[in-house]
């Protein structure tokens, strides 16, 4: 569902970004960058021992809790590597297809006839000067 939710989120970016809901999408990309771009070191070993702590902590109650709980755990590790696996799919297959998307078009595309070349239009020759002196190089030979 989140993969699909990404690939609607592309799809408006890309093909209809005039609208008011491609607008908002784009304000949200760029305050999560904002927001990414002030992390810092600090944040992320709270975030991977905090990680560790709940994981951990899950699955002990998952081992000493009630097979409900087990269960829920089990599936909700298999829905979220699901959910990794397809996200990296859907990505992979969108840079590699945009690829190969351009080169079937310009295989199946048409050729276009070259065009024809323009014609230059003759010179006109120069008027014929009213001067009735010779040229300046006749004037240095003499």
């Amino acid at each position: 569902m989140f993969t699909g939710l990404l690939v609607f989120a592309m799809v408006v970016l890309r093909g209809f970004s005039e609208t008011a809901s491609a607008r908002w999408l784009d304000r949200m990309v760029h305050a999560t960058v904002d927001a990414v771009r002030q992390v810092e070191r600090r944040h992320l070993i709270f975030l991977v021992i905090m990680t560790l702590l709940l994981t951990i902590g899950v699955e002990a109650l998952a081992v000493m809790g009630p097979l409900d709980l087990a269960t829920i755990v089990v599936m909700w590790d298999i829905s979220t590597y699901i959910d990794i696996v397809v996200t990296t799919a859907v990505v992979a297959t969108a840079t590699r297809g945009s690829l190969g998307w351009r080169a079937l078009v310009t295989r199946s595309a048409p050729r276009r006839a070259p065009r024809a070349r323009r014609q230059r239009s003759a010179r006109k020759a120069a008027p014929p000067s009213n001067d009735d002196e010779r040229p300046a190089a006749f004037a240095r030979a003499a």
